[in-house]
């Protein structure tokens, strides 16, 4: 995995989790389940970009914790968005990449 991303992937990512860190910080460091629902969601982004099915297997985590997230706030659409649409489709991608390897 050393050499799976490039040192612009790494950085990207690494200022886009201190950027989370920072922001929940500064805002009072409350809701510790979007804090970490964050950081599964930018990192399965960074995975996804590089086609690696472990992107989608944490965009699974991802909308199940946004589910729960938006469930929380009474933010139905979102919900069914995520647990409705997101989930599934990134379930169903997993399945065929794992089963068609490059």
């Amino acid at each position: 995995m050393k050499n799976f991303f490039t040192p612009f992937e790494l950085i990207l990512w690494g200022l886009s989790a201190v950027l989370i860190t920072l922001s929940f910080i500064a805002f009072g460091g409350n809701g510790f389940l979007s804090f970490i629902a964050s950081l599964i969601g930018v990192t399965s982004l960074i995975f996804n970009a590089k086609g690696n099915p472990v992107g989608q297997a944490l965009m699974i985590v991802f909308s199940l914790l946004y589910g729960v997230i938006s469930y929380s706030f009474s933010y139905y659409g979102e919900m069914i968005t995520y647990l409705g649409m997101t989930m599934p489709m990134a379930a169903f991608a997993l399945i065929s990449w794992l089963k068609n390897p490059i």
